[in-house]
């Protein structure tokens, strides 16, 4: 089969000032050059040096969005390919361009397609702004649009490309704010292009500047956590691992899973606690301690080679979409209880057939008593199969009340009393530890409330 070629040539920011000689090279020897627009610096210059071209400038008028611009972008350029055998097609920076993505998805083994690249917007930003002594290396780029479907980090030095308004800029603005301060300094591009000047604002000035189109940039430089106020999730294993590593604090060095185990309960149970009430960063807060338990019990697993943090998100990621099959598969779910459903159905695919000993065996010893309870219950009856009526629990509720009138009634009735409890829950769906805690803290409000009157 005789493959045909689209060769696909970057024609750098808009003045067309860097554009590189392999691109040019590229574009002179093409039979059939199509720019992808001829508002483009570059389509003056060709003009200048005789090389003929086309454009898909019509597509524009004739699309009546983004998306179908691409899909007709993408078909007109494979079919002038069948024609024409070879066709060179010109665009500002091959990377980000959604027509080439297009082109891509689309070209089919019939067409081979081969890209000459060149100096990008936000390469020519970032040399912008290192007469002013930013690191740039290890640059991260990102499209002003694209920002709501990525969260921002500060761990390299960055550039927003194509904040080509002052709403954009803003936008911009408050998903930098996530991490960094209104005060920090950042570096204005306009007309990105080669030798264009950078010019340091505030951050709090990005949407505040008298002009921007699509050549407007800004870079952000790295910023290290230890002078953030505001940290992601690698800053937080950044700061356990110095931590944890020569040098760092005693104790947080001399800590085992075993030793870190009470932790874990207490910071659990403490978030559980903040839960119930209106203050939401408490929570955070609270949140942010069984966070750390996480992190330092990851540490410790990577320092001895058994798993890695890496291991921990990724296994709790994967149970995430292999649990939601209603979600990133194909099983349906109208409603919660279909949900559990799937859950469990997922769960059973993952462990294979387990028997009702087995399933109940799994359940933590180190539970609260009345949570493990009611945990058992349920994985006995669900791995059974034996389905659970309100009648029946309410049935053994009263039989185990009435044993704890005998003679000798004790601990073992009383247990018995507490399971049923449990078995009841169960029943009606509800959280047998969560209502105990609820009732608890009524009670200590009422008492709270009568030695307010009465002191």
């Amino acid at each position: 089969m005789n493959q045909h070629i689209i060769t696909i040539a970057a024609l750098g920011p808009d003045t067309g000032d860097m554009l590189t000689m392999g691109a040019l090279q590229a574009m002179r020897a093409a039979k059939t050059l199509i720019l992808r627009t001829a508002r483009h610096g570059a389509a003056a210059l060709l003009k200048e040096q005789g090389v003929a071209y086309e454009t898909l400038d019509a597509l524009y008028e004739e699309c009546e969005d983004f998306d179908e611009l691409c899909v007709m972008a993408a078909r007109r350029l494979t079919a002038r390919a069948r024609a024409c055998g070879e066709v060179c097609y010109a665009v500002s920076d091959p990377g980000s361009d959604a027509t080439v993505r297009a082109l891509a998805a689309c070209a089919g083994e019939e067409i081979a397609l081969r890209v000459v690249g060149g100096v990008t917007a936000a390469q020519a930003a970032a040399c912008a702004a290192i007469p002013y002594g930013v690191n740039t290396e290890n640059l991260r780029t990102i499209t002003a649009l694209s920002t709501e479907e990525i969260r921002v980090q500060a761990d390299c030095p960055q550039v927003i490309t194509e904040i080509d308004t002052k709403y954009i800029a803003s936008d911009v603005k408050l998903w930098l704010s996530d991490l960094f301060e209104d005060e920090m300094t950042v570096y204005f591009v306009e007309n990105v292009s080669d030798g264009c000047a950078a010019r340091p604002i505030l951050l709090c000035e990005l949407d505040r500047q008298p002009h921007y189109d699509h050549r407007t940039a800004v870079l952000v430089p790295a910023v290290s956590v230890y002078e953030r106020s505001r940290a992601t999730y690698e800053d937080f294993v950044q700061v356990v691992g110095r931590l944890r590593g020569p040098g760092g604090c005693p104790w947080d060095r001399a800590q085992t899973h075993h030793t870190l185990r009470q932790y874990m309960i207490e910071e659990a149970c403490e978030a559980a606690e903040v839960m119930d009430g209106d203050e939401p960063m408490k929570i955070a807060d609270e949140l942010g301690d069984v966070l750390l338990q996480v992190v330092l019990n990851a540490a410790i697993g990577a320092e001895h080679r058994d798993f890695t943090d890496r291991d921990v998100t990724s296994m709790a990621a994967h149970k995430m979409i292999t649990r939601h099959e209603h979600v990133f598969g194909r099983a349906k779910a109208k409603d919660a209880q279909a949900v559990t459903a799937v859950w469990e159905n997922a769960k059973k695919k993952e462990r294979g057939e387990q028997t009702a000993l087995e399933r109940v065996m799994d359940v933590a010893p180190s539970l609260p008593g009345l949570m493990r309870a009611q945990k058992v219950v349920r994985r006995q009856m669900q791995a059974q199969g034996t389905p659970v009526s309100r009648e029946d629990a309410l049935a053994c509720l009263q039989r185990a009340a009435q044993a704890m009138t005998g003679a000798g009634a004790g601990e073992a009735q009383l247990g018995e009393l507490l399971e049923a409890c449990a078995y009841l829950a169960h029943a009606m769906d509800l959280d047998a530890e969560t209502a105990l805690r609820a009732k608890t803290a009524r009670r200590i409000a009422q008492l709270q409330k009568e030695y307010d009157k009465n002191p």
